[in-house]
């Protein structure tokens, strides 16, 4: 099985972070966010993974040369769109495929998610959680039946689900289209469109205050995320220096810092490549000279 990640956002809620560093390269405590997917779909038996690129495109592509051929890299000349991202990658899938948005982490079970697919062979089966956003109407056998602008139910799609190719014949004639345009297209066919309600971690870094959370949550042990590797509520990156001692809360330091010893830091987290002479810190992200209050 292969799979696509969507990359091409430019991450502008999350500026003036994005300005400096490409948003699939944040860090998550001790690894790059754009890793954490990647390395998720080939530990869970996936080949080959497709990944469409816009923003700061060139180093991002720079970044994932570590993987060698695994990777398929496509750089959008304008943004696509949910949906349109997928129309450059319709020769590369050649059956069932997985497909994850590049915001998001979770500790959710893709065999689980995949076995049910292939059980009940539906265009598509949706991951949905309770959140904020687009609401999705879950009637009978986990059939999608409606898709609203309101809350109506309690789920959304929460960014992870696995494709039939069946999908690329519901897409809109147009270039640039939303993924939700294609499920509704879906649903009008008659065709199944399944909806998975599941219970896990979930994050959508798609704001300095998720972005925080996240590191909130893990480094204070309240969310357990494969492939993150931290001991306790304080990480620092090997290659960078921290002189201060007064760490307090949760406090993540990227790689690449230099943090002088009258530096405050207190739940924080320090972006790569800072260097913080003075000051206190507090409920922030810290980005070279910028500091994000939370």
């Amino acid at each position: 099985m292969k799979a696509l990640i969507l990359a091409a956002g430019r991450g502008e809620r999350l500026r003036p972070v994005t300005d400096r560093i490409p948003k699939m390269l944040l860090p998550v405590v001790s690894r790059r966010l754009l890793d954490l997917n990647i390395e998720r779909l080939f530990s869970t038996g996936v080949s080959d993974i497709g990944i469409n690129l816009f923003h700061h495109a060139q180093i991002i592509k720079n970044h994932l040369a570590k993987y060698d051929d695994r990777v398929h890299v496509v750089v959008e000349d304008t943004l696509k769109g949910t949906g349109g991202a997928l129309v450059n990658f319709r020769n590369f899938f050649g059956e069932d495929f997985v497909v994850i948005s590049g915001d998001v982490v979770s500790d959710i079970k893709l065999t689980d998610i995949i076995g049910y697919h292939r059980k009940h062979n539906p265009v598509a089966t949706l991951v949905m959680t309770r959140h904020n956003g687009t609401k999705f109407r879950i009637g009978k056998d986990n059939r999608i039946d409606r898709i609203y602008n309101y809350d109506a139910t309690p789920y959304t799609y929460a960014g992870v689900g696995v494709f039939s190719k069946r999908i690329f014949s519901f897409f809109p004639k147009q270039d640039v289209f939303s993924i939700l345009d294609v499920f509704r297209n879906v649903i009008r066919s008659s065709q199944p469109l399944m909806g998975l309600p599941a219970v896990m971690y979930w994050y959508n870094i798609n704001s300095p205050y998720t972005y925080w959370k996240i590191h909130h949550d893990v480094l204070n042990a309240r969310a357990h995320m494969p492939d993150i590797e931290c001991s306790s509520a304080v990480y620092i990156a090997p290659s960078s220096l921290v002189m201060t001692r007064q760490l307090h809360g949760f406090v993540s330091v990227g790689d690449d810092c230099n943090i002088a010893a009258a530096v405050h830091l207190e739940n924080a987290v320090v972006l790569p490549g800072s260097i913080v002479r003075g000051g206190d810190y507090r409920n922030c992200l810290v980005s070279g000279s910028e500091r994000v209050t939370v």
